[in-house]
């Protein structure tokens, strides 16, 4: 990716930016003073705004027209009275952004018209101010203007976050003007804010120390901030600026003294007296955090870590709060100011993983088309409804064009209309394009292509939400997990059988839902494995190896039918022995050839398992069913549910090596219908074959 990106965090007392250029990221430098975090200061003089220092510099000569942090105005909705004249949050914000893009475009030597814009956790999706913070971004001179949540962007700070597995749950602790807790589901540019809640403990800790402040220097604080004019506005804004101060100072020391002016007497600040006055704010902090868990159904257990962001998260006596109450390492993200803006920038610096692709032409879905006569036209109506089939020279639609004509759009060929993409009275430019569904006779003249064949000696599971297959290897060497739609591996479990090997293999699920593989032995040694932890649940072990195992899923229970033989009168019987899967314990070993019958559950493969002998597409309209040709051998059929034609017929691969076999075949659409599934099951390896649908 060539174009820049300019990715900007606007804190309520400090702002900072970064510029991405492919693969570099640099953070923008403020201009007089060469820092990374600019005040967020914006003033108003007779040629226009200026913004972070030099605004700051403006406020004791014209402290009417300075504006401390101009995104609480935006917060509010809110206009602000500066002197003679009346300013909008939004066109301060829009004018500090403009300032910030003309250093970016200093800094590239070129154009940058791409904005990324952290904007509170607060502001969820809906909220008006979202889209003020859109405007506010073009108004400021950026065409493209996108928003993240500033707790997602904190987690994705790679110098915190660059670990962590996606799906893990991420707490951000930020504690800025406002603190708060959001939950966040890390999932690179994928990740979403779950819950937040926030509280204004930042500014009233504020408020708390200028009140100390006041109350410790009432006899030469006062009469400075009661002075007339401008006199007493400026003694606000230098204690202000004082308390804010001492305050990051107490970091790294127990206590700090200093005059607020040269004549005033000095005033102390101990960093014992700032826990104290912290102490609600972090309370409520904690608070937060354990509800913004609980509201997803969360427990602390499932978080894999807690962020600290924010420049008040330099405080001694947040830390050992949090840790203590969350049972969780906290990190630090080093200048915690700047992890929102890290975090952005990473984000921004991947925008190509948001492209979307066209759709690919489909084997059942075709584009159709009417060039409007005259150009432009109003659509009167869809005399077709969404899924309606029609046949050829069916009015799909009507529309009236600038001239007052109406004109009857007609098909020329038989299908049926998968959505209206004009609303009726919406405005048709020169062509009206929607798609359909190919009839039965054109499928049947045109075969789908193959999209991929994958194959193991072991046997496949489709999930339940037919979006992934699992394969188990034979011997339960290996279980691995393929995406459907592209082929690609996305999980691999290796188990440890120690010093043994298994003989067979086979995945389920168990009465929870998670994946399960079963393994055993010629030993009789029975293995159980969660296969998304890795974790050993349960190991037993019987007297012989089986020759066949069943597994009843709802009851979780395991029959082995073994080699030995038991004596009943004048006959010898198999002995299937029945397990417990959750304890390993024996439940019962039996003789009697009927113990299925009174056992109906137990299946070789999981019942789970979405492949079936007969499978219908998602819409309805096809239906995929094995059957047999003349010879015996397994054939897939694809039919036209309405029409009852064929439309596709694939007969079983060759297997050479067993001639005469005929493999188990089962199918499935997968869960968008996008593909059509065959398993092939032979003797020595399974095969799983896709189409386009």
């Amino acid at each position: 990716m060539t174009e820049p990106i300019l990715a900007v965090d606007v804190g309520t007392s400090g702002t900072s930016a970064a510029l991405i250029v492919g693969d570099q990221t640099t953070l923008l430098k403020e201009p007089l003073t060469g820092a990374l975090v600019w005040p967020s200061a914006v003033c108003v003089d007779d040629n226009g705004f200026v913004v972070g220092t030099a605004a700051e510099r403006r406020k004791r000569s014209v402290p009417r027209r300075y504006i401390d942090g101009p995104r609480r105005a935006v917060d509010a909705q809110a206009a602000m009275r500066l002197d003679d004249r009346e300013v909008t949050g939004n066109e301060a914000v829009a004018a500090y952004l403009a300032e910030i893009g003309r250093e970016a475009q200093r800094v590239y030597g070129g154009q940058v018209w791409r904005l990324t814009l952290s904007v509170p956790a607060g502001y969820l999706p809906g909220d008006p101010r979202r889209d003020a913070m859109v405007a506010i971004g073009e108004a400021a001179g950026f065409v493209d203007v996108e928003l993240i949540p500033d707790a997602v962007a904190a987690a994705l700070d790679p110098h915190t976050g660059a670990d962590l597995r996606p799906g893990s749950l991420v707490l951000v602790c930020d504690l800025g003007a406002n603190w708060t807790a959001s939950l966040v589901r890390v999932a690179g540019n994928d990740s979403a804010l779950l819950a937040t809640q926030s509280s204004t403990a930042g500014h009233d800790l504020e408020a708390l120390l200028i009140k100390d402040l006041r109350t410790e220097g009432r006899a030469w604080l006062e009469p400075l901030l009661a002075a007339p004019g401008d006199g007493g506005l400026r003694a606000y804004y230098e204690a202000i600026d004082f308390v804010r101060r001492l305050k990051h100072q107490l970091g790294d020391s127990l206590e700090v003294e200093d005059h607020l002016t040269p004549l005033t007497p000095p005033y102390k600040l101990s960093r014992a007296w700032l826990e104290a006055f912290a102490e609600p704010a972090v309370q409520a902090l904690v608070a937060s955090a354990h509800a913004v868990v609980g509201a997803v159904g969360a427990t602390l257990a499932d978080i894999s870590t807690v962020v600290l962001t924010g420049g008040a998260s330099r405080l001694p006596v947040v830390e050992p709060a949090l840790a203590g109450s969350l049972g969780h390492t906290l990190r630090h993200a080093p200048e915690p100011e700047l992890a929102v803006v890290r975090g952005a920038a990473q984000w921004a610096a991947n925008a190509e993983s948001r492209a979307v692709a066209a759709d690919a032409p489909s084997w059942r879905i075709e584009p159709i088309s009417w060039e409007i006569p005259g150009g432009d036209a109003k659509l009167l109506r869809w005399n077709v409804g969404e899924g309606e089939a029609f046949r050829e020279g069916t009015v799909v639609a009507e529309v009236r064009t600038g001239d007052e004509r109406v004109y009857q759009l007609t098909a020329t060929h038989a299908g049926a209309l998968l959505r209206h993409t004009v609303p009726p009275g919406g405005q048709v430019g020169t062509t009206l394009v929607t798609a359909a569904t190919r009839d039965a006779a054109a499928l049947a003249a045109d075969p789908p292509t193959q999209r991929l064949q994958l194959r193991t000696s072991g046997s496949w599971l489709l999930t339940p939400d037919r979006q992934v297959l699992v394969e188990c290897d034979t011997t339960g060497r290996h279980i691995r997990s393929f995406v459907i739609a592209t082929g690609e591996l996305i999980g691999e479990f290796r188990p440890d059988y120690g010093a043994g090997t298994a003989q067979g293999a086979r995945i389920f699920f168990d009465p929870e839902g998670r994946l399960s593989l079963i393994a055993w032995d010629t030993e009789g040694t029975f293995s159980v494995w969660d296969v998304e932890t890795g974790k050993l649940s349960t190991r037993f072990r019987d007297s012989v190896g089986p020759v066949r195992v069943l597994v009843d899923e709802p009851s979780w229970r395991l029959a082995a039918e073994a080699d030995g033989k038991v004596q009943v009168g004048r006959y010898r019987r198999g002995v299937t022995t029945l397990w417990d899967l959750r304890t390993g314990e024996r439940l019962e070993r039996t003789g009697d050839e009927t113990w299925e019958q009174r056992n109906p559950g137990f299946r070789m493969r999981s019942p789970t398992d979405a492949f079936s002998t007969e499978s219908i597409s998602p819409d309805g309209r096809l239906r995929a069913l094995v059957t047999s040709d003349l010879d015996g051998s397994g054939v897939l059929s694809l039919q036209d549910i309405e029409s009852s034609l064929e439309v596709f017929r694939v007969p079983a691969p060759a297997a050479p090596e067993a001639e005469g076999f005929v493999p188990r075949l089962l199918t499935s659409f997968t869960a968008d219908g996008k593909l059509l599934l065959a398993n092939w099951d032979y003797a020595d390896r399974s095969l799983v074959d896709a189409w386009e649908m």
